[in-house]
C-alpha cells in the first residue's frame, strides 16, 4: 500500500485520535490487556491470568518462562539448560500465534513473528497478564493464540537504588543494578542485569559433557514526563544483547541420528526496542487519546545461518465515555495502526541469497463497552487489517461477564476470530536452490470461544476460575518441501482451564492451576502440548513479613516430540515420540535483616528430577542459587 495515501489517512484519524502501545499506572484491580484502556477485571468477560509483584517475588524465578508455566493454559518448551530456544504455546496453539507485549511493544521478531522468551530476565518485570484465546479484533494479526502482556517497574518520585547478586550451581551468576528517581513532573528508571550459566544442554557426552555458555546483558529504562495535567509522555526502551552455546543435530545416519550433539553450535543475538507514548485525558477524564511510536529490530547470527530484521509502527485511539443513561454505562474506542516490517537474511552467505524484503500493513477499527448496572458487561471489538502482500483480514471478538454481586462471583464468556500472518521466510524463502518462498499463502484463521465461572468464597479469601474453551485453525502453514503451503484441513483445540487463589490468613496464601489440553490436527497429537499440566505455589510470611517461605511444583503430563532418529528409514517423515511426564519442586527463601537489606536461597528442581521438554535435551538437575538484595531510598 502507498505510504503517503497511508499518512494522509493517519493525519485525518488523528483528529479523533492519538494510541494503543504504552503502559498505564498499574493498579491491582485493573487490566491493562484485555482493552484499549485499562479496565477492572471483573469487566473483562475474557479468559485472563495475572502474576503481580508478589506472585513474582515468592517464585523467585529469573527468567520469566520459568514464570509462565504458573499460568493456566500456557505450554513452555525449552532446549535444554539456562538460555536455550524457548517457546510458548497457549491453548496448543504454535509458538508463533501469540503476541507478547513488552511495556505495550510487540517484541517479536519481525522475520518470524516470533519472541524467544529464554532472553527475558525477571529483574525489572512488575507484572506479567496473559490473555488467552483468538485476540484479533484488539491486536491484530499474530494474537491468535493470545496476549501475553509483560509490565516492568514503573519510575518513582524521588531517588532509589535496588541491586542484586546472585551465584549458584551450572556456574550460575547474576549482577543487577536499578536507578529510578524523580519528581511529580518527571520520573525515570534504568536497570541494567547480566546473567550468565554454563551447563551440558544435551544428553550427547562425545566431547565428554560439554558445557554450554549463556551470557544474557539487557539494559532497560523509561521516562514518564507530566507536561501538564492533562499531557503525558512515555518513553521506553529495551535492549538485550545475548550469546549462547549451542548444540547441532546429527543428521549423518549414525548412532546419534536425528539427535542434538555436542560441538562449536552458537546463537548471538541482539534484541532492541523503542517506544514513545503521548497520551492526552480532555473533559475531566472522559476523554482518552494517545499516540504511539513503536520500534523493534532484531539480529541473530547462528554461524551458519542469520538474519536481521525490523519493524515500525505508529498507533493512534481515541476512547471516549459516553454521559451514562440511567444504569447504562458506554466507552468507545477507535483505532488506527500502521505497520512497516523488513526482513534479511545474512547467512548463508551466497550470491542467490533473496534481498531485503519489506511488507506493510494498515489496521483500523472500533472497540465498543457497555456496562448495565454495573453488573452485565458487554464488550465487542472489530478490526480490518489491509496487506500490501497477502490477502486482507478482517477479525473480532466479543465478550460478556455478569457479576452476581459485589463480592465479585461471576459468569464469563467470550467469542473471537484471528489470523497469524505468514513469516517472511514462509513468504520470501532465502537460498532458492534451499528453500522456496511460496507469495501466495493465505493468513492462518482461527475462530474460538470460551466460558467459565469466576466464584469467590470466604469474604473473598478463596476465588476459583472453571473456564472451558475451543478453537479450530484453519489454513494452516505447512512444510511441503522445499516450500511451504496452506493446508486444505482443520486443526482443532479443546480443553479446560481452572485456577485458585486462597488466602487462609494474612501470612499464608496458595495459588493452583490444572490445564487439559487436546490439540490434535488431522496427522494426529500436537508436539510439544502436553495433555494435562498444573502448577501449585504457596508462600507463607511471618516475623513481620521479614521472613517469607515459598515452595513451589509443576506438573507436565506426557507429551509428544518430533523424532527424527528414523528419518532416512522412515520415508523422511519425522515420527513422534512421547515424552514421559514430570514434576519439578522448587523452594524460595527469603530474609529482610532491614527495608534495606535483604538475603535468600532459590533450590529449582529439588527432588533432581529428569524435566526434559524435548527429545535428546538434557536440563538443569536440582540446583542451589544464593543472593543479596539491596535497596536504597530517599
Amino acid at each position: 500500500m502507498n505510504v503517503i495515501k497511508n499518512a494522509a489517512l493517519l493525519s485525518v484519524l488523528a483528529a479523533l485520535a492519538l494510541p494503543v502501545s504504552g503502559s498505564e499506572e498499574i493498579d491491582e484491580e485493573l487490566l491493562v490487556v484485555g482493552s484499549r484502556l485499562p479496565t477492572e477485571t471483573y469487566k473483562v468477560g475474557r479468559a485472563v491470568s495475572v502474576l503481580n509483584e508478589v506472585d513474582i517475588r515468592n517464585l523467585g524465578f529469573q527468567y520469566a518462562a520459568d514464570l509462565l508455566r504458573f499460568v493456566p493454559g500456557v505450554a513452555v518448551s525449552r532446549s535444554g539448560g539456562y538460555g536455550g530456544i524457548t517457546q510458548l504455546r497457549i491453548r496448543g496453539s504454535e509458538s508463533n500465534h501469540s503476541v507478547i507485549l513488552i511495556d505495550g511493544i510487540d517484541a517479536s521478531a519481525a522475520g518470524t513473528g516470533e519472541f524467544d522468551i529464554s532472553a527475558l530476565l525477571t529483574a525489572d518485570i512488575q507484572r506479567i497478564e496473559v490473555l488467552r484465546g483468538p485476540q484479533g479484533g484488539l491486536y491484530g494479526s499474530n494474537a491468535l493464540g493470545g496476549v501475553i502482556n509483560i509490565v516492568t517497574q514503573r519510575p518513582l518520585d524521588g531517588l532509589a537504588l535496588y541491586s542484586e547478586l546472585e551465584a549458584g550451581g551450572n556456574h550460575s551468576r547474576q549482577a543487577a543494578v536499578s536507578l529510578t528517581g524523580g519528581n511529580q513532573k518527571v520520573q525515570g528508571r534504568l536497570t541494567y542485569v547480566q546473567r550468565q550459566s554454563e551447563i551440558d544442554i544435551s544428553e550427547d557426552d562425545s566431547r565428554g559433557g560439554e558445557d554450554d555458555k549463556d551470557d544474557n546483558q539487557t539494559l532497560s529504562g523509561q521516562l514518564v514526563a507530566s507536561v501538564t495535567e492533562q499531557l503525558t509522555l512515555q518513553g521506553f526502551g529495551r535492549y538485550t544483547e545475548k550469546q549462547t552455546d549451542s548444540d547441532g543435530f546429527d543428521f549423518t545416519g549414525g548412532p546419534q541420528q536425528g539427535l542434538p550433539i555436542d560441538n562449536n553450535s552458537f546463537s548471538d543475538s541482539k534484541d532492541l526496542t523503542l517506544g514513545l507514548t503521548a497520551k492526552l485525558e480532555l473533559l475531566e477524564g472522559r476523554s482518552t487519546s494517545r499516540l504511539s511510536l513503536a520500534h523493534t529490530d532484531t539480529e541473530l547470527d547462528g554461524g551458519d545461518f542469520g538474519n536481521e530484521s525490523d519493524r515500525d509502527v505508529i498507533s493512534l485511539d481515541s476512547s471516549r465515555i459516553w454521559p451514562a443513561s440511567g444504569d447504562l454505562v458506554q466507552r468507545s474506542t477507535v483505532f488506527v495502526q500502521f505497520e512497516e516490517e523488513s526482513f534479511r537474511n545474512l547467512l548463508p552467505s551466497d550470491p542467490s541469497q533473496i534481498a531485503t524484503q519489506k511488507r506493510d500493513m494498515l489496521g483500523y477499527g472500533l472497540e465498543h463497552r457497555v456496562a448495565i448496572n454495573d453488573k452485565l458487561f458487554i464488550n465487542g471489538s472489530l478490526r480490518f487489517e489491509n496487506n500490501d502482500k497477502f490477502e486482507d483480514a478482517t477479525t473480532y471478538a466479543l465478550d460478556v461477564s455478569y457479576r452476581f454481586s459485589e463480592s465479585g462471583s461471576r459468569l464469563h464468556a467470550s467469542y473471537g476470530a484471528a489470523v497469524t500472518n505468514p513469516t517472511f521466510f514462509e513468504q520470501f524463502g532465502f537460498v532458492p536452490d534451499t528453500f522456496v518462498g511460496n507469495p501466495a499463502l493465505e493468513p492462518e484463521q482461527s475462530k474460538g470461544w470460551d466460558a467459565g465461572i469466576a466464584q469467590v468464597m470466604f469474604d473473598g479469601a478463596l476465588v476459583f476460575d472453571l473456564t472451558y474453551f475451543e478453537a479450530d485453525l484453519d489454513d494452516e502453514i505447512a512444510s511441503s518441501f522445499p516450500s511451504v503451503i496452506n493446508l486444505t484441513s482443520k486443526s482443532d483445540r479443546q480443553g479446560v482451564e481452572l485456577s485458585a487463589d486462597w488466602q487462609p490468613s494474612e501470612q499464608v496464601s496458595l495459588n493452583a492451576n490444572y490445564t487439559y489440553t487436546d490439540a490434535e490436527e488431522p496427522a494426529g497429537i500436537e508436539v510439544r502440548r502436553p495433555e494435562h499440566m498444573a502448577s501449585l505455589n504457596v508462600a507463607y510470611a511471618t516475623l513481620d513479613d521479614r521472613l517469607n517461605l515459598a515452595a513451589s511444583a509443576v506438573y507436565n503430563g506426557n507429551s509428544f516430540d518430533s523424532d527424527f532418529r528414523n528419518f532416512f528409514t522412515n520415508g523422511f517423515i519425522a515420527e513422534r515420540t512421547e515424552i514421559d511426564r514430570h514434576t519439578t519442586v522448587n523452594t524460595n527463601v527469603s530474609y529482610a535483616f532491614s527495608e534495606a537489606l535483604e538475603v535468600y536461597l532459590r533450590i529449582e528442581n529439588l527432588f533432581d528430577e529428569d524435566n526434559s521438554d524435548q527429545i535428546g535435551y538434557a536440563s538443569p538437575g536440582r540446583t542451589a542459587f544464593a543472593g543479596l538484595r539491596y535497596r536504597f531510598a530517599r
